[in-house]
C-alpha cells in the first residue's frame, strides 16, 4: 500500500495555513474561501494510470491512499483542488520512484492561485460525462420476473478517472461500481424508479449526469 502525502499553502505563499474551523469543513485559504476536495491521478511506467478524488480536512496536509504500485520509476502525481470561490485553483506535481513494497509517501506542494486571463476552468481541465441512453426492459414484469436495466454513457476525455456508475432505487443508494447495468429481481409489487448517476471523477457541482426510467412489479 503507498499512500501519498500532500502539503497545501496558502494564496499569499507563506507556507501551510494554519488548522482553523471545524473537522470536515475543509482547508481555510482565506476568509470564506475553503478547499474541502481534490482530485489526483497518478501515472507511470508501462502506461499505468490512476485517478480518484480524496477529502480535504482542516490540516493542510494531504494523505492520498492510492494502493498497491507496481515497481517502476518516474511515476508522477497530480492534484488538483478547486476552491469555494469558484475562482481560486490549488494545484501541485510531483515525481516518484517504486522501489519496493513498502508504504511510500510523496511530498506535494499545492500552489493556490486565481487563473489570469480568460480561462475557462472546467472546459480546460475536464470534459464531463454523459449518459447516452437508459432503459428497464420488461418495463412491466410479474412477482418472480427479473427486470434488466441497462445504460451506455461516455466520456469523451476518457478522465480524471475510469466511470463509475451509482444506482438509486426508489431513493435508496446502491453501492458505487463500474458495470453500467442492474439486475433486479421482482420481489415485491410496486413501482420501482432507478436513477444512474455516471462520474469521471470530476468533483465539480453538475459535472456527473443523472438520468432515471421506472419500472413495475405486478402480481401474478
Amino acid at each position: 500500500m503507498a499512500s501519498l502525502v500532500a502539503c497545501g499553502q496558502s494564496p499569499s505563499g507563506g507556507g501551510p495555513s494554519p488548522s482553523s474551523g471545524t473537522v470536515g469543513f475543509g482547508l481555510e485559504l482565506a476568509p470564506g474561501v475553503t478547499v474541502t476536495q481534490a482530485v489526483y491521478t497518478i501515472s507511470g511506467p508501462s502506461g499505468f494510470f490512476s485517478a480518484g478524488n480524496v477529502a480535504v480536512g482542516e490540516s493542510a496536509d494531504l494523505v492520498v491512499p492510492v494502493g498497491t504500485l507496481p515497481l517502476g520509476e518516474s511515476y508522477e502525481l497530480n492534484l488538483t483542488a478547486p476552491a469555494s470561490d469558484g475562482l481560486t485553483i490549488c494545484a501541485g506535481k510531483a515525481t516518484f520512484d517504486v522501489t519496493d513494497s513498502n508504504p511510500k509517501s510523496v511530498n506535494v506542494h499545492l500552489t493556490c492561485s486565481v487563473p489570469s486571463g480568460d480561462l475557462s476552468v472546467t472546459s480546460t481541465l475536464n470534459i464531463c460525462p454523459m449518459i447516452d441512453s437508459l432503459g428497464a426492459s420488461p418495463a412491466d414484469v410479474r412477482l418472480g420476473g427479473t427486470i434488466a436495466v441497462t445504460s451506455s454513457a461516455h466520456d469523451s476525455d476518457f478522465g480524471p478517472s475510469s466511470l463509475s456508475y451509482k444506482w438509486t432505487i426508489n431513493g435508496a443508494s446502491l453501492p458505487p461500481q463500474t458495470q453500467p447495468s442492474l439486475n433486479f429481481a421482482c420481489s415485491q409489487l410496486g413501482i420501482f424508479n432507478f436513477t444512474l448517476t455516471v462520474s469521471d471523477g470530476d468533483i465539480t457541482p453538475g459535472c456527473a449526469d443523472t438520468l432515471s426510467v421506472v419500472a413495475r412489479c405486478t402480481a401474478p
